[in-house]
């Protein structure tokens, strides 16, 4: 019976032994593999979140993609009279047209207005197709470039300028305006969402998914999935008047044509953020960096102000393979 109890003892001895080892094994190997990457492993793509990191802060949290200035028109038309002769009867007649136009306040120029000139008809009589400057009274050899002429209305003479129009009656001067292209002015309608400006078709990003598409090239996923219900959704709080967090950003539908267009908000508050520049060979892992989660230090400064150096910590996930910022860098 001792015997027996002996080498029960022994086996579980043995027993614990191995499992002492093997725990320690698995111990080790999982310190192992959890290791953080070699920093020059991950230098360059750490510093190309980074570089980038900051046109992205500017469209989410900062400024904002640059919009359209909110101009609207003013339309317009007025009678003509065509001079022709009657090809049956050799008399003198007149036609009546129809050019339309429209106003608009510009920045630069001030009330500028942008007029249709001439027309394309048929003459009174004959076959042939004319096109005919109203302005000008003359019939145009081809066909005209622009469809409009523009001119700069004020509401008092302009010394050494002739104007090409006078309306005494109102008092407006009008001044041949050449250097203006209404190809270059974006014009708001009344259907337009009046607290949404239309960003501008230069800058880069056209519609809700570009900017995202452009943010996951920086960010993690958990840490975009965090902060895109405000930018991009809107969040409500409470039923009263500002309860409501409405979205930074939309693709807005036109109710006119169908068409789509990238929009931002106008009443939303916006932060002044710094331009950092980044001195990346000052660039150190933290301890509690591991294979998955690294965190590091970097020295930066106010661009144009190197005097101003901060310690700045910056995180970065590791997301099928690919190494991504997991916090704001701003």
């Amino acid at each position: 019976m001792k015997s027996n109890k002996k080498k029960l003892i022994a086996v579980l001895v043995s027993v614990a032994v191995v499992l002492v080892a093997l725990v320690t094994v698995l111990i080790v190997v999982t310190v192992r593999n959890n290791r953080p990457p070699d920093l020059e492993t991950v230098r360059a793509r750490f510093e190309e979140a980074l570089s980038a990191s900051g046109e992205i802060n500017e469209i989410l949290w900062g400024k904002g993609l640059d919009t359209y200035s909110r101009i609207y028109s003013e339309s317009f038309s007025v009678k003509v009279y065509y001079p022709y002769v009657d090809s049956e009867t050799g008399d003198s007649k007149t036609a009546e047209k129809t050019l339309s136009g429209f106003t608009i306040d510009d920045q630069t120029h001030g009330k500028v207005v942008v007029y249709s000139y001439y027309k394309y008809f048929k003459e009174p009589g004959l076959d042939s197709y004319i096109y005919y400057d109203f302005e000008k009274n003359a019939i145009l050899s081809e066909t005209p470039d622009s469809y409009y002429r523009y001119a700069v209305r004020t509401e008092a003479p302009r010394d050494g300028e002739t104007p090409i129009y006078t309306d005494s009656e109102k008092g407006y001067y009008y001044y041949a305006l050449t250097d203006f292209d209404i190809n270059d002015v974006f014009i708001y309608t009344e259907e337009d969402e009046l607290y949404y400006d239309y960003v501008r078709l230069d800058c880069g990003y056209l519609s809700v998914s570009e900017i995202k598409e452009a943010a996951a090239k920086v960010y993690s996923s958990d840490y975009l999935n965090a902060v895109y219900e405000s930018i991009f959704t809107g969040i409500t709080v409470s039923d009263a008047d500002n309860g409501t967090l409405h979205p930074r950003y939309m693709d807005y539908e036109s109710t006119t044509d169908g068409s789509s267009a990238l929009v931002k908000y106008n009443q939303g508050k916006s932060y002044d953020l710094t331009e950092w520049v980044y001195d990346f060979s000052t660039m150190r892992m933290v301890d509690e960096s591991n294979a998955t989660f690294v965190t590091v230090e970097v020295e930066r400064y106010p661009a144009g102000n190197e005097g101003a150096r901060e310690v700045s910590t910056q995180y970065f996930a590791l997301e099928n393979g690919q190494w991504y910022l997991d916090s704001p860098s701003f």
